[in-house]
């Protein structure tokens, strides 16, 4: 999705990359004086989930940082979690008096909370319908804890309760369209995109094999879900790389198959390079072909002519059929949205049909947005997709559409000197393999309190104490 208008001036790369708009430059400057309640108190003028997206986002400013002509990006995802673990929320917003205009949505992943977020703060009562006994959405549902920590995403949700968001869970909606008619003056969807993709092989409804999402959500409530101690994961995706460490964190011996080559999957490098780390097999241009008891067919793969995805296209090599020995298969090849099981008008891929600039259902006062409009995205994606629903939202209220406000934050002293090119990032470190391998106990370390940041963008680097704490 592209930046909406109300971001059409030129800001640094980084910025840009960003489908929220977060001022990088700014905040990490903040941080290289020491000033992490001014650091947070920016990133929260653009997105609700500063703590969220500084572990799990996919972080797309990294790949226009323009150190990256010299060495490597700097490390602009972890300066969140920075500001999040040692800034404070003392500059919160105060919402506006209030409308006695009321919002009911429908879905409490990042895009229904996001638009929540704001239209509290624009002084709309709101109220969120969620489903799941918790609130999160995918969040809390489809990245495991060793990636996002449940209760680093409750203390978020808990921020944005706190500006008087009504959350109610075990609260699944049939007919959103409903709620207009029990009093709410809007009605957002937010619902996501739950429906897990088939493949449509032999054996693929066969009771040893799990959805990605079925099988994360099991275990990210605390379940341990009897796998056996062969597992085959099919995918190439995120969920697909989370299913398979979450299922070696079970204490099975896990193979990837994935139908094309390592540059094209999706997944994101960080997220590959930990799996290798972790002793995880992935077959490249590998792909099933049926699944029977106990054993998987696969078939060999070469890349032709890019499909409608632009990616190089596989075809089945002849002859090359093998046979897999696995306990459990766990198909992750994607999720679907599912308008139509909500009454709404859908397009071919499952998605609600929207006005591509307001958000707006064809039905008067109903909107929707996150991955219910866009199909599965990025947590970054679904936040940008919140806050434009948020903004046509209060405008259909009788609001002027502005939920950013200029913060009035301390000024900032000139740029250091850059470092040399070829300065490499500091790393954080990780948690040992034998530890991941044992345990859903967070991967990835941060980065100490005491931080010496000679960096702001684009022309310079960043120099960080690393922490021995996870």
């Amino acid at each position: 999705m592209g930046r909406s208008k109300e971001n059409e001036q030129t800001f640094a790369p980084c910025r840009e990359a960003c489908p929220a708009g977060i001022d990088v430059p700014r905040y990490i400057r903040h941080i290289r004086n020491g000033n992490f309640d001014e650091a947070l108190a920016t990133i929260r003028e653009r997105i609700p989930f500063p703590s969220v997206c500084g572990h799990a986002c996919v972080a797309p400013c990294e790949l226009k940082c323009a150190r990256v002509q010299y060495d490597e990006p700097i490390a602009i995802r972890l300066l969140k979690r920075v500001a999040a673990e040692y800034g404070s929320d003392d500059r919160k917003r105060e919402n506006a008096a209030p409308t006695n205009k009321t919002v009911a949505i429908v879905g409490a992943g990042p895009g229904g909370l996001t638009v929540a977020y704001y239209c509290a703060l624009k002084g709309h009562e709101v109220t969120v319908f969620e489903s799941m006994p918790e609130a999160g959405g995918m969040l809390r549902y489809g990245i495991p804890e060793y990636r996002l920590p449940n209760n680093v995403l409750a203390r978020e949700i808990a921020f944005i309760e706190n500006q008087g968001v009504k959350i109610t869970t075990n609260a699944k909606v049939e007919t959103p369209a409903a709620l207009l008619e029990k009093g709410f003056d809007v009605v957002l969807v937010a619902s996501g995109a739950w429906k897990a993709q088939k493949m449509r092989i032999e054996g693929e409804d066969f009771e040893n094999v799990l959805d990605g999402i079925s099988f994360l959500t099991d275990v990210n409530n605390g379940n341990k879900p009897a796998i056996g101690s062969k597992v085959v994961v099919v995918g190439g995706g995120n969920t697909a790389i989370d299913a398979a460490r979450a299922s070696l964190r079970l204490g099975a011996d896990v193979q990837i198959l994935y139908r094309r080559t390592r540059q094209e999957m999706p997944a994101s490098v960080e997220e590959i390079k930990e799996a290798l780390e972790e002793t995880i097999a992935i077959e490249y241009l590998t792909a099933p072909v049926r699944i029977g008891n106990g054993t998987v067919e696969c078939i060999r793969m070469k890349l032709d002519a890019p499909d409608a995805s632009g990616r190089p296209r596989p075809v089945p090599v002849e002859g090359s059929q093998y046979t897999v020995e696995c306990d459990t298969v766990i198909m992750a090849i994607g999720q679907l949205a599912d308008a139509a099981s909500l009454g709404l008008a859908a397009n071919g891929n499952g998605t609600v049909i929207v006005d591509s600039e307001s958000l707006a259902i064809s039905h008067d006062g109903m909107f929707a947005a996150g991955d219910a409009v866009t199909g599965p995205s990025s947590i970054i994606e679904a936040i940008a997709q919140g806050r434009r629903a948020a903004m046509s939202i209060d405008v259909y209220l009788g609001g002027n559409g502005i939920i950013d406000t200029e913060e009035d934050l301390p000024g900032m002293d000139e740029a250091p000197n850059p470092k040399p090119r070829g300065t490499a990032r500091y790393g954080t470190g990780t948690a040992s393999l034998q530890d991941r391998r044992c345990g859903f106990g967070l991967t990835e370390k941060g980065y100490d309190r005491e931080t010496n940041c000679l960096y702001i963008c684009p022309d310079f680097a960043i120099e960080i104490k690393e922490t021995d704490a996870a």
